[in-house]
């Protein structure tokens, strides 16, 4: 409340000044941008760091907006997607959240191989600003069932020197600052020298662990310097100094209640002023005018004034334009207090335990909050004491572009340095997410808040739009439903959100404004992912000892599974009573059977799906396939195409088909299909080059022709969250002679403490002997955020 105060204050002394100034004009931009493009980020929770194929990922997502964090009031749906090293789309989930979090889960395919991930998350509105501000997690999979072919990786690195404020300038003495990094994008410890163009030594300088550090240089007039780093092993040119300009240096003491700015200029001139900005994340912290009549200026900001997080700091001209800049960490000391405490210390195996927990604010008052909590077997799984977590994530990572590496170091009291090299990060890896006079655009894609279908209704026959037209949406399954869309001038639509889970069967029906139903619908793609920004790197080198053990224990587990398995169990005998042979419909197909061949109709596994293309996904070897909704693509591995596409011939009943077509044909009409590929598509000629896919319909002897003016669509909605099995050892069951190895023991997404704070959770341990460990993050209803850990034994 206080920085809010301060800011309308400075704002209304700002306004009441007869001319307006460049500062003001900068001002109003900031305020601008915060009411009509305010930013949300997404952070999540995940159970643990590393997985095997044919896990399943538990996750709780965060979703929050503007500068203090809060829970979104904007957007309701989350998109997740699990990313492959090549930087494919694997998995894809969109999650329903009208409270700011929601627990979900994915489930990973056991042909999923070796290799590192990441998962990416991110909201609807957020694609209007740049992808790196996603929400992006590098994970490990690892698949039991085959080997991993590990790189070396080549000891290459890259090595960048950045001043301090942006530019160096002949004659100031100025800070300059480095980052190395390898070819798998981590830090590397670097030492050299800084020399001129006649290699006199400047000055020498030595990385952190992270593979950054500083040194100073007052540049001369006539000389070139570069970095020459040990053993000659490299040279770096440095920066080419101005010849006239600005230096800003900032001391940020972690024991000052002052942020101090040392402005120095090799021109001062009181006729023009500079200004001073100060800012976190859009709220303005500080403004003034600096007297640049001396060489030499100071400014001191009292850091009372920042919120926690990266604040930016900028000198601007006369005219408003920025020439110095400077990202620097400000902690309020304001973090959210959680305490977790077992009734115990030992436990036995199978033993039930209980967590109570405790919230408080900084002032010690009890709060409510929103917790989600992970309990892993340490001996399993190795956690990163430099982790992230929701407070590093929203406070740092998420306000910096690129990857960076630890970032719980930065937050991790043990860490003596962490201050000094919290500042490194931000002088090499900062960038501004907001701007001093940021170009207004108008966004591109609107708030999300539930499932939109936009597209257009055209003439069947000629494809000219259809204006004054009309949609309607009619669904009977899970719940009925009619929503009724107008088209405009250009035959555009759009069907109000809908809300719905797992997935919905419906049609649009479409027609002119005279009645006529000779149309078609061109529907707009509902999974239009962004382009991936993010690195991901390879496998480097070979698996840690811990990374054995987890592979080793994992197979055990599945071996476990495999033996206690229901479906493995012997039948009671079963008496026969009919033997009346049951007569099997068989469609005509024309050009015989393909290589795969396979029947649908009375599968209740394959006649549950959705679409007549989720009947290859996993069950023909070389097909993949990848959508959802109305949008789907298909491709046969290792065939090629003569006619620059992909996508494979289809066929419905022998008469070939669209792709679009297939949203019509209800998988429950079909009575089989078959998959053609390589040498055996040559009885479809050039039309076959990127192989066949056809489907036999039960109405097939009939015929099947769709009405006019009606499309049928089969949509997947929001994922349904399933709940973390845990299993009650309190009553015996046949189930529990089971061996009990999780390694995730206990995941609850949705914990939330009333106004006392507090919250209990049970639940039972496993098998083995061995330590735990739990990690338990959240948030306030007012955007801070917290995170504690426990630990305790099982022991017989």
């Amino acid at each position: 409340m206080k920085r809010a105060v301060f800011g309308m204050i400075l704002c209304m002394a700002l306004v009441g000044f007869v001319v307006e100034t460049p500062l003001e004009k900068v001002i109003q931009s900031f305020d601008r941008y915060l009411k009509d493009l305010p930013q949300e980020k997404v952070y999540i929770h995940f159970d643990r760091p590393y997985y095997s194929s044919g896990e399943t990922i538990w996750f709780k997502a965060y979703l929050v907006a503007g500068p203090l964090h809060e829970a979104s009031p904007l957007s309701h749906v989350i998109h997740v997607e699990l990313i492959n090293q090549s930087k494919k789309i694997i998995l894809r989930s969109k999650l329903y959240s009208d409270q700011g979090s929601v627990g979900s889960h994915l489930s990973l395919p056991d042909s999923l191989s070796t290799g590192n991930y990441i998962v990416r998350a991110y909201t609807q509105w957020m694609k209007n600003f740049s992808e790196e501000y996603f929400f992006h997690q590098p994970i490990k999979v690892f698949n039991t069932k085959t080997t991993t072919n590990f790189s070396q990786a080549q000891n290459k690195i890259s090595v960048q020197f950045f001043p301090e404020g942006g530019e160096l300038v002949y004659g100031l003495r100025s800070k300059i600052a480095f980052k190395a990094i390898g070819q798998d994008g981590l830090g590397q410890k670097i030492k050299g020298e800084l020399v001129d163009n006649s290699g006199n030594k400047i000055s020498s300088f030595e990385s952190n662990s992270l593979g950054m550090g500083s040194c100073f240089i007052i540049p001369e007039r006539g000389k070139t310097y570069k970095a020459i780093l040990e053993n000659n092993s490299m040279e770096i040119s440095l920066p080419k100094p101005l010849e006239s300009g600005v230096v800003m240096a900032v001391t940020n003491n972690p024991i000052d209640k002052e942020v101090v700015i040392r402005i120095q200029t090799d021109r001062p001139n009181a006729n023009k002023p500079k200004y001073l900005l100060a800012q976190t994340r859009g709220l303005i912290c500080y403004a003034s005018q600096i007297n640049f009549s001396n060489p030499i200026s100071f400014v001191k900001i009292p850091k009372s004034h920042f919120p926690t997080g990266v604040s930016q700091i900028t000198l601007l001209d006369e005219i408003g334009n920025p020439i110095a800049e400077r990202l620097i960490f400000i902690d309020d000391n304001k973090a959210l207090k959680i305490e977790i405490q077992a009734d115990k210390k030992i436990y036995k195996p199978r033993e039930k335990i209980t967590f109570s927990i405790d919230v408080k604010d900084a002032d010690g008052n009890p709060t409510s909050s929103d917790l989600s909590l992970s309990v892993i077997d340490d001996q399993q799984v190795l956690l990163d004491e430099n982790r992230e977590s929701i407070v590093s994530y929203l406070s740092l990572t998420s306000d910096l572009k690129g990857h960076i590496e630890s970032p719980g170091y930065y937050f991790n009291p043990s860490n003596s340095n962490r201050t000094g090299d919290l500042d490194l990060l931000l002088l090499t890896q900062g960038w501004r997410r907001f701007t001093p006079q940021i170009p207004f655009l108008k966004p591109s894609f609107e708030v999300e808040r539930g499932i939109v279908i936009k597209g257009k209704l055209v003439d069947k026959f000629n494809d000219k739009p259809i204006s004054d037209g009309k949609v309607t949406y009619i669904s009977t399954f899970p719940i009925a439903d009619i929503k009724v869309s107008a088209t405009g001038s250009d035959g555009e639509f759009s069907i109000p959100p809908i809300i719905y889970f797992d997935s919905a069967q419906a049609i649009l029906q479409g027609e002119t404004k005279k009645g006529n139903k000779w149309v078609k619908f061109i529907v707009d793609s509902l999974s239009n992912s962004p382009v991936v920004l993010f690195p991901i790197s390879n496998f480097h080198g070979s698996l840690s000892d811990y990374e054995k053990e987890f592979i080793r224990k994992t197979q055990e587990k599945k071996l476990i599974d495999l033996a206690f398995d229901e479906k493995t169990r012997i039948l009671d005998e079963v008496e026969i009573i009919s033997k009346t042979k049951q007569e099997v419909y068989q469609p005509s197909k024309i050009y015989g059977s393909g290589s795969t061949s396979v029947q649908v109709a009375g599968v209740t596994s394959l006649e549950n799906l959705l679409h007549p293309l989720q009947l290859l996904q996993g069950r023909v070897a070389g097909v993949r396939v990848v959508g959802g909704g109305l949008d789907w693509t298909v491709s046969i591995r290792g065939i090629g195409s003569i006619n620059a596409g992909t996508s494979p011939l289809i066929l419905v009943n022998n008469i070939p088909v669209e792709i679009g077509y297939l949203s019509q044909l209800s998988v429950r009409d079909i009575e089989s299909f078959d998959v053609w590929k390589g040498p055996e598509t040559a009885v479809f000629g050039s039309r076959g080059a990127n192989g066949v896919i056809a489907y036999y319909t039960k109405a097939g002897r009939f015929g099947f022709e769709p009405r006019q003016g009606i499309v049928q669509i089969k949509q997947t909605g929001f994922q349904t969250p399933r709940q973390f099995y845990t299993p009650q050892y309190d009553v015996q069951k046949p189930e529990h002679v089971k061996p009990d190895r999780r390694s995730t023991l206990f995941w609850a997404p949705n914990i939330r403490t009333d106004s006392t704070g507090k919250a209990t959770v049970s639940f039972y341990n496993h098998d083995l002997e061995t330590s735990v460990t739990g990690i338990i993050e959240g948030l306030t209803s007012t955007g801070v955020p917290g995170v504690s850990t426990i630990k305790y034994l099982i022991k017989e």
